[in-house]
């Protein structure tokens, strides 16, 4: 099982962005998170042609994904 943390924003233009962090510390409260997203969106950084592509903070989450081999060929 593998966990990530992916940290949602919009670009100027309203397309999604997601920066993904593999391994995250485990139980990050709502506040730290927000800082820290805030952090990206005011340093502004990141952009293509102008455009900001972290521009507005849409959320945070969790996302947990478990592999079951059902066949493996020797």
């Amino acid at each position: 099982m593998s966990m990530k943390l992916e940290l949602r924003f919009a670009t100027e233009e309203g397309k999604n962005k997601v920066i993904s962090i593999d391994q995250p510390k485990l139980n990050l409260d709502a506040e730290t998170v927000q800082t820290a997203m805030e952090t990206i969106v005011a340093q502004d950084m990141f952009a293509v042609n102008g455009d900001r592509q972290f521009s507005t903070i849409k959320g945070a989450r969790y996302v947990t994904r478990t592999v079951e081999d059902i066949l493996i060929a020797e």
